[in-house]
């Protein structure tokens, strides 16, 4: 019997007996045919633990382990159980999260050069989520109206975002809310239905989030992504907030690597950063620009 905990991605664990699996305290367990029947009777008592059964007849254990992954993804996703990196691995395509927990001020230039850079080679929507900056004109629909549409459900995702994206260069994007109360009544399972919607019906192949630092929303996000981007300055407050947003994750200090968190220690950036297309030469070919391609060379 293998149980999949999860804080820094799955990882396959042995357990030898019922104690260990309630001691681990994770989601999911994959139980083999012969422990079945106990398994199930050990889920009445309270493990909380959601179980897959390996055979033939379910999930098979004899095929390619990238395959099993896929389809333990697939029924966990169905049971609204969102493990770390499945919508990646089931649409094969990316989300980028961008975060600050300090408030850095260019972390909105951060996140747009960003997603510039990257919509040059794959079809990118950027949706920011983060405190309007000013950076937009807002005369038009924002990410709260998508929402919106997602709570109606009456309109396939693809349909919604083709009549109210606003395009900068290759990148197509929706820019924040005025208000950030309109945020407010959102759960993290909003955030993760809407991800889901997008990857599974458009056919963007990146989707980047620019995030506020709400605890229930990057947990939701961080589940769901390929990337999460924590930008940080030098300075024991900043380290501090960094240690705060790695607590808010329920991460480590030091283990990161283990994780899909990155954090980016930024140097000092001038220029100037607008969505007036005037600027757009200034966005791609800036010092923000040449700093991101170099970050994206090394992870390359």
């Amino acid at each position: 019997m293998y149980l999949l905990k999860h804080p820094f991605g799955l990882t396959p664990v042995l357990c030898k007996n019922w104690e260990e699996l309630r001691g681990a305290k994770a989601p999911l367990a994959l139980v083999g045919a012969d422990f079945w029947e106990e398994a199930q009777a050990e889920q009445v008592k309270g493990s909380g633990t959601y179980l897959i059964r390996l055979d033939e007849a379910h999930v098979s254990p004899y095929q390619p382990a990238d395959h099993l992954m896929k389809e333990v993804y697939r029924m966990a996703l169905e049971q609204q159980l969102y493990l770390p990196g499945a919508m990646p691995v089931l649409y094969e395509k990316e989300i980028a999260a961008v975060c600050s927990p300090h408030g850095y001020d260019l972390q909105t230039g951060f996140a747009i050069v960003y997603s510039l850079i990257r919509a040059e080679h794959v079809r990118t929507l950027y949706l920011d989520f983060s405190y309007y900056s000013g950076f937009f004109d807002i005369e038009k629909e924002d990410v709260g109206d998508l929402f919106y549409e997602l709570h109606k459900q009456n309109k396939p995702m693809g349909a919604i975002l083709a009549a109210m994206v606003q395009k900068f260069g290759p990148m197509d994007y929706l820019p924040p809310v005025r208000v950030q109360m309109d945020m407010d009544d959102l759960t993290g399972e909003d955030f993760t239905e809407l991800l889901q919607r997008i990857l599974q019906e458009s056919e963007y192949e990146l989707v980047v989030l620019n995030m506020p630092v709400r605890p229930r929303f990057l947990r939701a996000v961080y589940g769901c992504c390929s990337h999460m981007y924590s930008l940080q300055r030098e300075g024991i407050l900043y380290e501090r907030a960094q240690a705060r947003l790695l607590e808010d994750l329920r991460l480590e200090s030091g283990q990161t690597q283990l994780s899909n968190l990155q954090v980016v220690p930024m140097p000092a950036i001038s220029g100037s950063f607008s969505m007036d297309e005037s600027m757009y030469e200034e966005l791609l070919f800036g010092e923000m620009a040449a700093f991101i391609r170099r970050m994206l060379a090394v992870s390359d």
